[in-house]
């Protein structure tokens, strides 16, 4: 993905409560997570997979809390 495919899915991914935070082609925040992941390396629906996968695993991880907490 280009830098600016990557403002695009960032802006996108607003109306999802999702933010990410870049610098160029790279994601450095996937809502408050340091990331380390490179946009020119991932296909773009691979990086939503990438991303959901982040949301994915807090999401478990507030489920989990909210029933063991």
């Amino acid at each position: 993905m280009t830098a600016a495919d990557l403002q695009k899915l960032t802006e996108l991914l607003k109306a999802y409560n999702i933010e990410l935070k870049t610098d160029g082609t790279k994601i450095t925040h996937v809502n408050g997570h340091v990331a380390e992941l490179n946009g020119e390396d991932y296909m773009p629906d691979q990086l939503i997979n990438v991303v959901l996968q982040i949301v994915g695993t807090d999401l478990r991880s507030a489920w989990f809390k909210a029933l063991h907490g």
